[in-house]
C-alpha cells in the first residue's frame, strides 16, 4: 500500500485525533468579563495610586505653610527689635544733642569727639512681607479644581470604558480629578517654596542690620558713657586690657 496521499492505492487510516485543537474551552463572554475585571483592577490602582499622591501632596502643603508661618512669626520678633535699636539709636542722637550743647562750659579731652555728628542712620526694615502676601493670596486647601491637563486616557479608550459601564467612566473620572489636584498642588508647592526662600533672604538682610545696629548704639553708648565720666569729673585709668576706666577725682 502506498504511503503517499496522491497514488490511487492510498488508503487514509488516520483520525481525528492527529489534528491538534487551538480551540479554547473559555466562551467570548467569559473573556470579556476576565478582560473587565482586568481594566476595572488597572483602574483602582490608579485611583488608590493617585489618592495616596494627593495626600502626600496636601501633607507636604500644610509643612509648607507651617513653616511659612513660623517665618513670619520670626519676621516680626526680628522687626520689633530692629525698632526698638533704632529707638535706641534717637535716644542717644537726643543724647548727645544734650552732651554738645555742654562743649561752651566744658572744654578739652572730648571737645572735638562730641562735636561729631552722630552715626548716620542704618535703613530700617520693610514692615510689607512678600510671603505674608502669598499666604494671605493663595489659601492652601482641598477645594476642587477644573480639569486643565485633559484626559488621561485616549478618545478611543475613553470610548470603550463608556461602552462598558458607568463605573468604569467613574474610576477614570475620579483618576482624571486627582491628576489634576496633584497638578495644582504642585503649583501650589512651586511657588510656596519661591516665596519661602526670599523670606529667608529678606531676614538673612534684617539679621545683617540688626547686627549692623547693634554694633553702633554699643559704640555710641559707650562712648557717650565715657563723656559723661568726664564731665562728673572722673579720671581716665588704662588698664592692662587696653580699656579704659574710670575713678573719681579728689
Amino acid at each position: 500500500m502506498s504511503t503517499n496521499p496522491f497514488d490511487s492505492d492510498y488508503k487514509y487510516s488516520g483520525g481525528m485525533s492527529e489534528v491538534k485543537s487551538y480551540t479554547t474551552n473559555k466562551n467570548p463572554e467569559d473573556e470579556l468579563n476576565e478582560y473587565e475585571r482586568e481594566i476595572e483592577r488597572v483602574l483602582q490602582e490608579s485611583v488608590e495610586s493617585t489618592n495616596r499622591s494627593v495626600q502626600r501632596l496636601a501633607n507636604s502643603e500644610q509643612l509648607g505653610v507651617n513653616t511659612a508661618q513660623e517665618l513670619l512669626v520670626q519676621r516680626e520678633k526680628l522687626e520689633r527689635t530692629e525698632k526698638n535699636l533704632d529707638d535706641i539709636h534717637r535716644t542717644t542722637a537726643e543724647t548727645q544733642r544734650n552732651l554738645n550743647s555742654l562743649k561752651s562750659l566744658f572744654g578739652g579731652w572730648f571737645k572735638n569727639k562730641i562735636s561729631k555728628a552722630p552715626p548716620a542712620s542704618v535703613p530700617a526694615s520693610k514692615s510689607e512681607s512678600k510671603l505674608n502676601s502669598h499666604i494671605n493670596s493663595n489659601p492652601y486647601d482641598d477645594r476642587p479644581v477644573t480639569n486643565s491637563t485633559g484626559s488621561s486616557l485616549s478618545a478611543e479608550s475613553r470610548a470603550t470604558l463608556q461602552g462598558m459601564g458607568s463605573r468604569f467612566e467613574a474610576l477614570d473620572s475620579q483618576v482624571d480629578e486627582n491628576l489634576d489636584m496633584m497638578s495644582s498642588k504642585l503649583a501650589n508647592l512651586r511657588n510656596l517654596g519661591r516665596a519661602l526662600g526670599s523670606e529667608v533672604d529678606e531676614q538673612n538682610e534684617m539679621i545683617s542690620r540688626i547686627q549692623t545696629k547693634a554694633d553702633r548704639n554699643d559704640s555710641v553708648v559707650r562712648s557717650q558713657d565715657n563723656q559723661m565720666k568726664k564731665l562728673l569729673g572722673y579720671k581716665e585709668v588704662q588698664k592692662p586690657e587696653d580699656t579704659a576706666a574710670f575713678s573719681k577725682k579728689k
